[in-house]
Order: C-alpha cells, then sequence, then structure tokens
C-alpha cells in the first residue's frame, strides 16, 4: 500500500525543531466528480490562506448545492484550535487586554475563530432549508496537548493530556443538536468514539425517534449504536472499552464501568490550571516542554506520594499496574490497585483478550524516494498500490 512518512509543511524546521526529516506542500483539492474521475490538484492559490476559512468554503458550497430530497452527512474536522498556534489577527486583537499570556490569548483567539466557522456553517443549512431535519454533531477527539507541543490548552481539573491515558487525554467535551429533539439533557453514559458510526447510521436509517428500527448490519466492529442513550431513552449498551493498547512502548489503559485500569507508563500526568488560577504552574508546564526539547529530565511525578524523576519513573512503570475509580475520582488523585485486588485481576485478563486480538504494528521506516524534492516539492504517492 502508499505509505509515506508526513511533516508539517512549509515550518516544519522552524516550528517543530526535533522533528527531523523532509518537508513538502500537501494540500490537494481531492474529490471525486459526477463523472466518476477523482479530481487531484494541488492547491498552490491556497498557501497562505487559513485553513479553516477554505474547509468552510467548501463545506458550505456543498450545503447550498445539495439537492434537498436526499440525504446528506458532511464531515468538518477542522485545524484549530491545534497546532500550530495561528489565528487571523482580528481574533488575537480581541483579546487585547484581557489575557496577557500570549500563548494562552491565541488559543481562546482559535476557538472564537472556530466558533464562528461553527456559526457561518449553521447558517448556511439554515438559508439552504436542511436545518429543521438537521442533526448537528460537535465533538472533539482528544484533550488539549501539554508539554513540549501545548499550545495554551488546559484540560484542568482533569490529569494530563493529548497522548497520555489520563482523563485529560481521553475525555472530551461534546455536545449534539437538532430541531427535531428535545434540548437540556446531559448526558453522562459510557460512550466511546467508535459508537459514532453506528449511531449515525442508525439516524440515517431509522429517524431520531425511540423506535425497534435496527438499522444497517455493520459486521463486527468495536462500534455500538448509542442513539437510544444519547436522547435519554436507556442507559449505554456500553459496559467497557480500550483506551489503547501500544505494542511498541508496552503500555495499555482499560475502562470497565467505573474502572480504569493502567498498565505501563500512561504519559506524563500532571495538572495544569489556567494561568488566572495559578500562573506559577502553568508556566512550569511550558518550562517543562523547553527542558525537554533540551533533553533534560526535570519533571517529578507524584503519584502515590512518592515523587521520581520522569525517566525513573518510566522505568518503574514497564510492569507497574494503576487503578482508578474515575466516577468517584475523576481528577484520577487516589490510587487503588492495592485495595481492589480482585478488580485488577479481573480487568488484567479482560485485557490480555484486547491485546491477543491486536493487529500487530505494520509501521515503514522512510524511504528517501519519497522526497517531497523529487515531486516538485509536493507529498506524492510514490510505490504503486497493492
Amino acid at each position: 500500500k502508499q505509505w509515506y512518512q508526513r511533516r508539517v509543511a512549509i515550518t516544519a524546521g522552524k516550528e517543530l525543531g526535533s522533528l527531523t526529516g523532509p518537508s513538502g506542500f500537501d494540500f490537494r483539492y481531492n474529490t471525486l466528480e459526477n463523472s466518476g474521475k477523482v479530481k487531484d490538484e494541488v492547491l498552490w492559490s491556497t498557501n497562505t490562506t487559513y485553513s479553516s476559512y477554505l474547509y468552510t468554503q467548501q463545506a458550505k458550497q456543498v450545503i447550498s448545492s445539495h439537492d434537498k430530497s436526499k440525504p446528506l452527512f458532511l464531515y468538518l474536522p477542522m485545524q484549530n484550535p491545534h497546532f500550530p498556534a495561528e489565528v487571523p489577527t482580528q481574533y488575537y486583537d480581541m483579546y487585547e487586554g484581557i489575557v496577557k499570556d500570549k500563548t494562552r490569548r491565541t488559543l481562546l483567539a482559535m476557538v472564537t475563530a472556530l466558533d464562528d466557522i461553527v456559526k457561518s456553517v449553521v447558517y448556511t443549512l439554515k438559508d439552504s432549508g436542511l436545518w429543521e431535519n438537521t442533526v448537528f454533531i460537535f465533538f472533539a477527539d482528544n484533550g488539549g496537548m501539554l508539554g513540549r507541543f501545548s499550545i495554551g490548552q488546559i484540560n484542568y481539573p482533569l490529569r494530563g493530556g493529548k497522548a497520555t491515558y489520563w482523563e485529560g487525554g481521553i475525555r472530551s467535551a461534546s455536545f449534539i443538536h437538532s430541531p427535531l429533539l428535545q434540548g437540556g439533557n446531559v448526558n453522562g453514559e459510557l460512550i466511546h468514539v467508535t459508537d459514532w458510526l453506528p449511531t449515525i447510521t442508525h439516524i440515517g436509517a431509522c429517524g431520531v425517534e425511540p423506535t425497534n428500527c435496527t438499522g444497517p448490519e455493520l459486521g463486527d466492529i468495536d462500534g455500538v449504536n448509542q442513539w437510544n442513550t444519547i436522547i435519554g431513552e436507556s442507559e449505554s449498551p456500553r459496559s467497557e472499552f480500550l483506551v489503547n493498547y501500544d505494542q511498541v512502548d508496552n503500555n495499555a489503559a482499560l475502562r470497565m464501568g467505573k474502572w480504569k485500569l493502567l498498565q505501563g507508563d500512561p504519559g506524563r500526568g500532571p495538572w495544569v490550571p489556567p494561568p488566572a488560577v495559578n500562573y506559577r504552574m502553568y508556566k512550569e508546564n511550558l518550562l517543562f516542554a523547553a527542558a525537554e526539547e533540551k533533553g533534560e529530565d526535570g519533571w517529578e511525578y507524584a503519584m502515590g506520594g512518592e515523587p521520581v524523576s520522569a525517566t525513573s519513573w518510566r522505568t518503574k512503570l514497564d510492569d507497574k499496574v494503576q487503578l482508578y475509580d474515575v466516577e468517584s475520582d475523576p481528577y484520577e488523585k487516589e490510587e487503588v490497585s492495592k485495595d481492589n485486588p480482585e478488580v485488577v485481576q479481573q480487568m488484567l485478563a479482560r485485557l490480555q483478550v484486547h491485546k491477543d486480538a491486536a493487529v500487530p504494528p505494520a509501521n515503514k521506516p522512510s524511504d528517501p524516494e519519497g522526497n517531497p524534492d523529487n515531486f516538485g516539492g509536493v507529498w506524492t504517492p510514490w510505490l504503486e498500490t497493492c
């Protein structure tokens, strides 16, 4: 299959520092036309344009030209708020004199830009006569990144961030809105990101009202239909989910009911407050990122009352198991594995089932033949498909 090692276009050397490797332009108009042919056009003209504006413009065009007699599924992922931290000046200027920290100010400006983008998409749906029959889903795929690639995100009071197994990394804010639904409900049931596929296909096949309709058969997948749970008609059919199993770094995490089990190194787990709450601790997180870039190791993990250096902690974690009751302790401050040995053994056994079913990673080494310099500075597939 086609594969290549990607790098951030244009500013890789300046922004990412330690991420070495080739860089190139990777932005295409890659769509299936009515003729059945794929239009594959490198959009050089879009360079220096805020990417979210481009995605929004295309989404609004799709909505406006859509045949209202046919269903429409539109997936619109945005790059803000996300690394790299960039935002049109008009949004940054909104926080003049309100937020002193420049990093945090940029992030909040990116969120405000996203607010305006969402509003413009909703207005387009209304103007096109589609809104009254639309289910609008807004969700984040993970918590904010802390440390090395942080752009001012804060998951406080949750612990840790993106690329870790702590709640600050795997819990995300989301909401659903539709003129077809009664609003005002807050759902605290167990729902996993893989559940969106069967849930959305159920809506498309069966509508939004409670029904015995089962929707299309999707085969043996990880997700479960959560629509009746979301509208408050039933409890979640899900009792567990695998957070992750990393065969390279030898770590894993599993959620069963109220319990979460961590095996191996779960990643950095600080509680980083907003600068307005504790500016010193907020800046310490960013300072640690700078130290990490230099290869220094100054962070201390204070778990179980025993502060240790990060390097020492990771070494000790290879076979270490931690257990948290994330319903009563969502901030993961009380490690309770010693008090619940039967739960630990039950979850380890269940985790092993997932490990046995895991597909070995198929990571490939870098191939110099894929260097964008070989293709006019553009990331381009260079291997024959199989």
